[in-house]
């Protein structure tokens, strides 16, 4: 199983991906879902990710 974090960190690479390629909906979907991550997952709370 994969560890929370490094989930995160996956998302935050495929919304980077999507964010350069220009596809703004499925860029923020994945921001989305970045978000409802960060604030269901007690260990990710304090990661803010300013600059995705």
């Amino acid at each position: 199983m994969i560890s929370p974090k490094k989930r995160y960190q996956q998302l935050k690479q495929e919304a980077m991906r999507l964010m350069r390629s220009g596809d703004l909906q499925h860029y923020l979907h994945k921001l989305r879902e970045l978000h409802e991550m960060r604030r269901s997952t007690p260990g990710l709370r304090g990661l803010a990710g300013g600059a995705l």
